[in-house]
């Protein structure tokens, strides 16, 4: 039995053999800037991660500044902050000081 196949000549097979190398560096290429993206992304989420963070802690700062600002305009936040800073007294009340 004899094939009916034709041999396949040396500009064929060298232009079998170009294809090949050129898929196969696209290939790696393409890998490569695979991972390097995937590294990317990874930072991206870490940087997410960090900023909501961050987010959260000043939402609970800003929280906790309404709540002192509320106590600010309360008269028992103004009597203290009289008697601390200013030395301010009820006119009944007698304060003794230690002997120095």
């Amino acid at each position: 039995m004899r094939s009916n196949r034709q041999p396949v000549s040396r500009e064929t097979r060298r232009g079998m053999i170009l294809i090949i190398v050129v898929v196969g560096i696209t290939i790696l290429a393409l890998a490569i800037r695979c991972r390097s993206l995937a590294d990317k992304n990874d930072t991206y989420a870490q940087q997410i991660e960090s900023l909501e963070q961050k987010i959260t802690d000043e939402q609970d700062r800003g929280e906790s500044i309404e709540t002192f600002r509320g106590y600010t305009h309360t008269n028992a936040y103004i009597e203290k902050v009289a008697r601390e800073k200013l030395g301010l007294v009820y006119p009944d009340e007698v304060i003794f000081q230690p002997a120095q």
